[in-house]
């Protein structure tokens, strides 16, 4: 499954979803409610998941038809999403990279290079330069190999929520010392 066939389909179905909404919308009489907005894009959404030809999206679809109205608006959900991938394409995976530990940082976990303290911290992100130069291609930044990130802290779930809510990378435990509240994660592009 290639990173811009997944992006494409997620886009427009998403897209699609929005203008059938908006289409409901303006044909009604009255002020449609969260609620119902909510359902007239569960309704439009749902069928799609037994299809096919959206088998590289099925997850994402079933989150939005369970979300119902527990999580607010789906609307603002799925133009989030559509404006977040429609900023993907033109960004290499290097900058995919530092808008990540952008994220991360602003959730509260600081970044830095391995080399630059002898001991880690705690709520500290740590990667090790030579890996992240080898994990990238010289001549376009595509990701040739898994980026290791390596923290040490008692706000795991916090952390993985963050890695959660980012779109460019899918990641896998690694290595756990819970005693220690050590953890390794890679990331992986995705595909």
């Amino acid at each position: 499954m290639s990173e811009q066939l997944y992006y494409k389909l997620l886009k427009s179905t998403f897209e699609n979803a929005l203008l059938h909404l908006y289409f409901k919308v303006s044909a009604s009489q009255s002020f449609v409610k969260e609620e119902q907005r909510n359902k007239i894009l569960i309704d439009f959404l749902k069928p799609k998941l037994k299809e096919q030809r959206y088998s590289l999206i099925k997850k994402n679809l079933k989150t939005i038809c369970l979300m119902k109205n527990k999580f607010g608006s789906i609307e603002k959900y799925l133009n989030g999403i559509v404006q977040q991938y429609s900023s993907i394409k033109s960004k290499s995976d290097v900058d995919k990279l530092y808008e990540l530990l952008e994220q991360l940082e602003k959730a509260g976990f600081e970044t830095k290079l391995i080399e630059e303290t002898p001991t880690q911290n705690q709520d500290v992100v740590y990667l090790d330069r030579a890996h992240i130069n080898n994990c990238f291609d010289e001549y376009d930044n595509h990701q040739v190999a898994p980026i290791s990130l390596l923290i040490h802290t008692e706000q795991i779930v916090k952390f993985t929520q963050s890695l959660d809510e980012q779109a460019y990378f899918e990641y896998e435990v690694f290595q756990v010392n819970k005693s220690l509240k050590s953890y390794h994660y890679r990331l992986h592009p995705r595909s």
